[in-house]
């Protein structure tokens, strides 16, 4: 009889553990609020407007704790099962 090795769940890489963790989702925050205003009071016109809606997708993955890039580089498309288990606080 032949013994594989058991299969385990790939660790998330540096990039999906970044972008789950907070300070990650306030950083993606903080690019979408910048392409939203850099859209609306300095590009200015329909490519302005492009911009700022573009601008919404980083802001609502920070805010919805999603990353829709991170399985390219092993993690999860949920941000919370890209962290690893906390413990509890006492």
């Amino acid at each position: 009889m032949q013994r594989t090795a058991p299969v385990s769940e790939p660790r998330p890489g540096r990039f999906p553990r970044l972008v789950a963790s907070k300070p990650g989702r306030l950083l993606r925050a903080a690019l979408g609020a910048t392409l939203v205003g850099a859209g609306l009071f300095a590009v200015g016109g329909p490519a302005g407007i492009a911009l700022a809606v573009f601008g919404l997708v980083p802001i609502l993955t920070g805010a919805l704790n999603l990353c829709p890039l991170a399985p390219l580089w092993g993690g999860h498309f949920f941000g919370a099962n890209s962290c690893a288990a906390r413990p509890p606080k006492r």
